[in-house]
């Protein structure tokens, strides 16, 4: 995600409904570099039994209000929940909801792994050569299905990655069908 945003800086438009969404403060924020003997030092007062840290001071803990005011994401609102009628949804399933909402599906399906999950490689390189298209004339339909595929970056490139970092869970999109309602989502 942050080479893609280094590479092609975000149409103003893009960065409006970002800013609708909530989700763009992350993008202000940054890529954040790790203080690993911070870490180091805070994994070695971490008190599994409490879910504290022990400092000299006193204990410690990350609460969600902590997460609110460092990333601007709301904690209170409606919970992210998988929807009961997605429970039997497989890779085809999702793939032609991702052509619904973001008008892009990988021309190959081994892009997909396991039954919910997608490469993100070919979602980048669509970003790519959908970027040169976006100006201040784009429909609004084309500017959300943009900014349906960025967030899909964000989601598995930086708020949920995995190990490879090339993979997001496609259990999400339903929540992108209405752009409008993300600020409401806790």
């Amino acid at each position: 995600m942050w080479e893609f945003i280094r590479d092609h800086p975000l149409h103003p438009r893009i960065v409006r409904r970002l800013q609708d969404t909530g989700f763009y403060r992350i993008i202000e924020i940054g890529r954040l570099q790790f203080d690993w003997v911070l870490i180091t030092a805070m994994i070695e007062r971490w008190q599994p039994e409490t879910h504290t840290f022990y400092v000299p001071i006193r204990e410690a803990t990350i609460t969600l209000e902590d997460v609110e005011v460092l990333f601007g994401l709301s904690v209170d609102g409606l919970h992210i929940a998988y929807m009961h009628a997605l429970r039997d949804y497989r890779g085809l399933h999702y793939l032609h909801m991702l052509q619904r909402i973001a008008g892009f599906q990988p021309a190959d399906e081994t892009a997909l792994s396991e039954a919910s999950r997608l490469q993100l490689t070919p979602v980048r390189q669509h970003l790519e050569a959908m970027d040169a298209e976006i100006t201040d004339d784009s429909p609004p339909e084309v500017i959300d299905r943009h900014t349906r595929l960025l967030l899909l970056l964000m989601f598995g490139g930086i708020l949920f990655p995995n190990t490879s970092e090339n993979l997001v869970i496609l259990r999400f999109l339903h929540h992108l069908e209405r752009l409008d309602d993300l600020p409401g989502y806790s």
